[in-house]
């Protein structure tokens, strides 16, 4: 029997090869438009760990995004599909286009999508699919979409390329405004929570990039030429933009804050997701120099290094570690990817099977999401990775400390007041001994500084400096009498810190009225950089807000005065709508949560909120996620009681009563004093 030949087994095993391409192809024309609750099998990681949750999608990828919760994941397709899974893999829908849709996006509150083709149309949809709407017109180059979809913005351009133009639509699908541009180069919208909530972008007019901000209405606000718009921070206060070899930072109203000339050519700019005041810019450059740059908008540079050319990074949810991936660095398609800490040393790296081409930034504490270009996707969970890190010596601390009421017979507290990652104060209570004297057990305590682990920074950096006490407590006045070294300090913002840390420490004894600062019993006329006039007067807040913020891995509750649009009373509605506001900022709040209404009775306070509270307390929850909730629950029932001055507080949803998962705190609670905020 003659033998077969070995090309024939190559031949036979390319006809497989082609057949089973044909009966792909033969699926992806038949694709159903509407299916549910097909599972995507994932394509399982060769190396195991459970460290990546990987599928492939058998398609090239043109746009995917994920929600902020990392709930949902939507990609387009060049099978000219728009397909939504969820979390787990399951297939929820599947739309197809007659011609490619080059971009889909998905709102940060996960409720809606958004598609445009190249053939002009645009298709909205809430990703339950229970509303929808379409528009007809040129070509779709670029889409935008405010967090809860309030808004969606469309870059357009008629065949041929002589006219573009921006279309502004509500979500119900009205065209609100249309304006003539230049090709739009980038597009971004700002939150509908932000009081200048804008539209910004970068056109070429007469060969030249043109930022833009439009207001809502679709008036320009603000513009300058010669400028290339790089990044948008997440609510859209703060913007950079690139000149040359000149980054610019701009606020929401086109100020100019902060510039830097750079030795490189800038290719990315992104915004810490906990603190728009710091900012990574990468750039191509040749050689061997550093060419990923970290900047303190108040603090200048803050380090440098070089990281592979071409490469993609991130910050994680919490901002206080960046991911830096680059296929290119190995001659196979196999990426590098580099975790690194807040100072910017590596702490762990690892391979993926893949070329990276996408790396998103999402709200999940864990989670990030990287793609190919081949149709991978790939979930990476950062948390064995962050574990297998020890050994730092910093004692493990709670994510967040809540409030606390009462004290032992033998104690009591003091607040004391140390920098975050954002300079703003923020009031620390410690213990005490009854047998100290308060006041300058606080100044000895501030001097000593922040406890390790707390994410705070000391606003007075000399442990050796004194301050002798001399307090009238008839008379309210405070006399406090400084070594020099106290006052030594070299910029304005490093006094004004230091300066404000002290009298809003004092300023919480209620006897005190008016501040002498003295060096050796010789009334001090300056303060480090600033000039000062006495009496200082104490510093108390009249309206009392009580909002979230972070500083490095923790989570604190910060006071401050409540706004009011006009001179008089403010109402409890504004101060509490103030306080959502600023929870939206945090990446594990949902960007649509809302005050419906509030009641104040003879007895109680009773908040009102939309049903995406209910988003702060999942029923599979770690302590992450309890003291989560309990860092908005404090805030929004502190400020309710101190501004509401009920005895009683409580929230509802959507008018109906509501009870968390166990574990969780409840939803109601009774004012008692003395309380404590962020306590040691």
């Amino acid at each position: 029997m003659k033998r077969m030949q070995p090309y024939y087994y190559i031949v036979a095993l390319a006809g497989l090869f082609l057949l089973a391409g044909l009966i792909l192809f033969s699926l992806q024309l038949f694709p159903t438009a509407e299916s549910t609750g097909i599972t995507v099998d994932p394509q399982t990681d060769g190396q195991g760990e459970a460290l990546y949750d990987l599928w492939f999608t058998a398609t090239g990828i043109y746009d995917f995004g994920v929600d902020h919760a990392l709930s949902l994941i939507l990609y387009s397709a060049d099978n000219n599909t728009v397909n939504l899974l969820d979390r787990d893999r399951k297939l929820l829908w599947e739309k197809v286009f007659a011609t490619s849709p080059k971009q889909a996006k998905i709102s940060a509150c996960g409720g809606y999508a958004v598609i445009g083709t190249d053939g002009g149309r645009i298709y909205f949809t809430s990703t339950d699919q229970q509303t929808s709407w379409n528009d007809e017109g040129d070509p779709v180059d670029l889409l935008a979409m405010s967090p809860s979809a309030t808004w969606i913005a469309a870059a357009r351009t008629y065949p041929g390329q002589e006219y573009h133009h921006i279309d502004f639509f509500s979500q119900a699908g009205r065209l609100n405004w249309q304006i003539e541009t230049g090709a739009i180069q980038n597009l971004y919208l700002s939150s509908e929570y932000l009081e200048q909530a804008h539209v910004y972008f970068t056109s070429i007019e007469e060969e030249l990039p043109v930022i833009k901000a439009i207001n809502l209405e679709g008036e320009e606000m603000w513009s300058y030429e010669n400028q290339s718009l790089v990044a948008v921070s997440r609510h859209g206060s703060r913007l950079a933009a690139v000149q040359e070899n000149r980054i610019i930072v701009y606020d929401s109203l086109g100020y100019a804050l902060w510039s830097t000339a750079l030795p490189f050519e800038v290719k990315n700019v992104m915004f810490n997701p906990q603190n728009y005041n710091r900012i990574l810019v990468y750039g191509s450059r040749e050689g061997a120099g550093e060419n990923l740059y970290y900047f303190d908008l108040a603090e200048d540079l803050l380090w440098m290094k070089r990281i592979a050319d071409g490469s993609l990074f991130s910050f994680t949810a919490d901002g206080q570690n960046i991911i830096t991936s680059s296929w290119r660095h190995f001659k196979e398609d196999f990426t590098q990817m580099i975790l690194l800490d807040r100072d910017g040393n590596e702490i762990n790296s690892w391979e993926v099977a893949m070329r990276v081409e996408h790396l998103l930034v999402t709200g999940h504490p864990n989670l990030i999401v990287v793609g190919g270009e081949d149709g991978y996707i790939d979930l990476i969970d950062l948390q064995p990775l962050l574990s297998s890190v020890n050994g730092n010596g910093i004692p493990e601390v709670p994510l967040y400390s809540p409030v606390i009421t009462g004290l032992q017979t033998d104690q009591t507290r003091i607040t004391l007041y140390f920098a975050d990652d954002n300079a703003n104060l923020i009031p620390v209570s410690r213990l005490i001994s009854l047998d100290d004297n308060p006041l300058r057990a606080a100044l000895e305590e501030l001097i000593r500084g922040p406890a390790r682990g707390s994410s705070l920074y000391r606003t007075i950096p000399d442990k050796d400096v004194s301050i002798e006490v001399d307090f009238d407590n008839i008379k309210g006045l405070l006399y406090l009498d400084l070594s020099q070294e106290l006052l030594n300090f070299n910029g304005s913002i490093q006094s004004e810190a230091a300066l404000n840390s002290l009298i809003k420490t004092v300023s919480d004894f209620k006897n005190v009225k008016e501040i002498y600062l003295t060096v050796n019993r010789v009334p001090a006329d300056s303060f480090g950089s600033l000039d000062i006039e006495l009496p200082l007067e104490p510093q108390h807040i009249q309206k009392p807000v009580y909002v979230p913020v972070a500083s490095g891995s923790r989570y604190y509750l910060d006071i401050r005065e409540g706004a009011a649009e006009d001179p008089g009373e403010v109402p409890i509605e504004n101060l509490l709508e103030q306080v959502l506001r600023t929870s939206r900022s945090m990446n594990f709040v949902p960007s649509d949560l809302a005050l419906i209404d509030i009641k104040v009775s003879s007895e109680q306070v009773q908040i009102n909120l939309n049903d995406s509270f209910m988003e702060l307390f999942p029923e599979v929850a770690g302590e992450t996620e309890k003291l989560q909730a309990a860092l908005i629950l404090d805030a929004l029932f502190l400020t309710a009681f101190e501004n509401g001055r009920r005895q009683r507080a409580e929230i509802i949803v959507e008018g109906e009563y509501w009870t968390p998962p166990e574990g969780y705190p409840p939803l109601n609670r009774f004012y008692r004093q003395p309380f404590f905020i962020n306590p040691e």
